[in-house]
């Protein structure tokens, strides 16, 4: 389940950064960790899992975790 995030630092940026992940529980486990991957409050400009576009409530860093991170 290979997870891929575009996000920007800022919402006024102009660069959009990209972050992979082989799998999602590996992002979840890396933004729990004392310093975590990535800032909750960065912009998340798509959200990929497959390939599939996630639909995010909050298209942040922090949205995204809490969306990956419910129960099945």
């Amino acid at each position: 389940m290979m997870l891929e995030i575009h996000y920007l630092v800022t919402k006024d940026d102009t660069v959009e950064s990209v972050k992979k992940y082989e799998k999602a529980a590996d992002f979840v486990a890396a933004q729990q960790r004392e310093v975590p991957d990535l800032e909750d409050y960065f912009h998340v400009t798509e959200a990929l899992v497959d390939g599939e576009k996630l639909t995010l409530d909050e298209p942040t860093i922090y949205g995204l975790f809490n969306k990956l991170n419910q129960p099945n």
